[in-house]
């Protein structure tokens, strides 16, 4: 049955049970061997450390400090420039500047955390939990999971790094603190080795309430997917083999079809699984876009972080000015210009596109995804033209573009008057679907199921199939405009236009609208709004300095 109807999970902070020293990120946490007997002997203090290593998974929506990633790529511009996004659009990324966050730093304090508590059950012998019988082995399967998160958290920031499945209990040990960085691919193997871990204990059946927002057996199979589509891309298929060092030259159509059917073969898995376990695509748009606000309550959601934003400050963040908003993450004309039209062709090449009436017979999605001048929102018409209640300008709070998000919002809220628990949607079937078409097509070309899990997608909302007859090129081709459009503003797109090596495209040049009132009407004229500095090493994230500084062994990603 379904097991992703969820309210909250508790995140209990432990902080003295596992406090980091600042020595490094392998040093020994400061706990003492009675901290441990104390914990692991008892089900209910287990649990309670287990619940707070759950509290150190990254927000889906709020992964960039506090803000979506969307802003540091083509799909969005923030209203501020003190964002963290700006660090990426402006070119100060650096080895003592990750605009994330102390990623490296942090993930490997969970993975210190998650090794402790494994170590420390079958030291102690942890009993299961006398209330409810299977507990513990569900806790231990949760476990496995959350330290494979850690590690493909790193592995999609930095590249190969160091796997480490053990405490390492002496501080002056060199030889397991001071090692080299793993190949890519071995630390795949890894995170998809914990993920087979976790499904094995996992259960199957219903969480009740007070579980909902634990780890799912459709979360390991769909994690699985993720990172080998990720391995198969061109950044990694051939150099992620044997170094821990991504292809930063300017060849984009790197390849391995065993890669390639690697991850269509998880993606099915996942797929398959997931009809079996009663996952389903919501049926219309309109279901869809509910599932945003309720995503425990969605057939199609896979796996859910509990309580990213508390109140209605999601809202203030993504309103636009006119309703008591901050205009965050602002969606970019080039986004807008990748929404086809409803007869499911381009706007390049549909008859129905119209330069006077850009917003009209669109790709229903856009509707539900994106304001524009004169889109309908809470009651009266969004105004972004000079003068508007929303105009774009930039003024504090202001969007950049001509454009404000729609999508993941909820229109009913209102700005310091009402609240909601935002929860962030990590997992959907929809992903599932558009990775297995991917990789179907990357090694069997004209595989009837590569049309038909894409077209499963577009007649849900409302769209014509794609044309029979497609060949490997274009298809590709729409495979990408389709995750484009589906997984918009979803934390997606920042990796994907690097795992494609396509990023020296997309990334550069950031265009908007600008409405311009014309009597009773208005004429709109695109316009450049920033031009983004891009250079191949910024392919993936550099390796934090002081950590490299630590360790002689651990090598810097290329170009930092």
């Amino acid at each position: 049955m379904k097991t992703t109807k969820y309210w909250a999970v508790l995140l209990i902070i432990s902080g003295a049970l596992f406090a980091a020293c600042n020595k490094g990120f392998l040093d020994r946490a400061a706990t003492t061997q009675q901290q441990d007997k104390d914990i692991f002997t008892l089900f209910s203090q287990t649990d309670m450390v287990i619940n707070n290593l759950y509290s150190k998974l990254p927000k889906v929506y709020g992964y960039l400090q506090g803000y979506q990633m969307s802003s540091a790529t083509d799909e969005a511009k923030d209203a501020s420039n003190w964002m963290a996004s700006m660090r990426f659009n402006s070119g100060s990324l650096s080895p003592t500047d990750n605009p994330i966050g102390n990623t490296w730093r942090d993930y490997y304090v969970m993975i210190r955390q998650a090794n402790s508590i494994l170590e420390g059950i079958a030291k102690y012998n942890t009993p299961d939990n006398p209330n409810r019988a299977g507990d513990l082995k569900n806790r231990i399967g949760e476990v496995y999971f959350l330290r494979a998160w850690a590690l493909f958290e790193l592995v999609r920031q930095f590249g190969g790094v160091i796997i480490v499945n053990n405490v390492i209990q002496d501080p002056n040990d060199d030889a397991a603190l001071k090692r080299p960085r793993n190949s890519y691919d071995s630390c795949v193997a890894q995170i998809a080795a914990d993920c087979d871990m976790a499904y094995a204990r996992v259960q199957t059946a219903t969480y009740q309430p007070q579980d909902f927002g634990r780890v799912t057996k459709a979360a390991c199979l769909a994690l699985k997917s993720r990172i080998y589509l990720y391995s198969a891309s061109p950044l990694w298929a051939q150099t992620g083999k044997t170094t821990p060092f991504p292809d930063v030259s300017e060849n984009t159509i790197a390849s391995d079809p065993a890669k390639w059917k690697i991850a269509a073969d998880a993606a099915k898995a996942a797929i398959d699984y997931c009809a079996t376990a009663g996952y389903k695509l919501e049926p219309n748009l309109t279901s869809r876009k509910n599932m945003y606000i309720q995503p425990w309550n969605s057939p199609e959601v896979l796996w859910v972080r509990m309580n990213e934003e508390g109140g209605s400050e999601f809202e203030r963040h993504y309103f636009p000015f006119g309703y008591s908003g901050w205009s965050a993450a602002a969606p970019t004309q080039n986004v807008v210009d990748d929404y086809e039209m409803k007869d499911g062709t381009p706007i390049a090449t549909s008859s129905l596109y119209k330069e006077a009436t850009p917003y009209v017979d669109r790709d229903p999605r856009f509707y539900t995804d994106i304001l524009y001048n004169g889109a309908q929102f809470k009651g009266r018409a969004v105004e972004t033209f000079a003068g508007g209640r929303d105009e774009a300008s930039t003024n504090t709070d202001h969007s950049r573009t001509g454009y404000y998000q729609r999508k993941l919002v909820d229109e009913g809220q209102t700005v310091g008057q009402t609240s909601r628990t935002t929860d962030g949607i990590k997992f959907r079937l929809s992903e599932l679907y558009l990775n297995y078409a991917e990789a179907l097509n990357e090694y069997a070309p004209g595989n009837a199921d590569i049309a038909q899990y894409v077209n499963a997608i577009r007649s849900r909302a409302g769209m014509p199939e794609l044309p029979a007859g497609l060949t490997q090129d274009q298809m590709r081709t729409r495979i990408r405009n389709e995750r484009r459009v589906e997984l918009f503003a979803e934390n997606q797109r920042f990796w994907d236009v690097r795992r494609w090596k396509i990023a020296s495209q997309t990334e550069q040049n950031i265009w908007g609208m600008r409405a311009i009132k014309e009597g009773s009407g208005f004429k709109y004229e695109r316009f450049l709004v920033e031009k983004r500095p891009w250079r191949n090493a910024m392919l993936v994230i550099p390796v934090t300095l002081d950590e490299t500084f630590r360790n002689p062994n651990l090598k810097q990603n290329p170009g930092w």
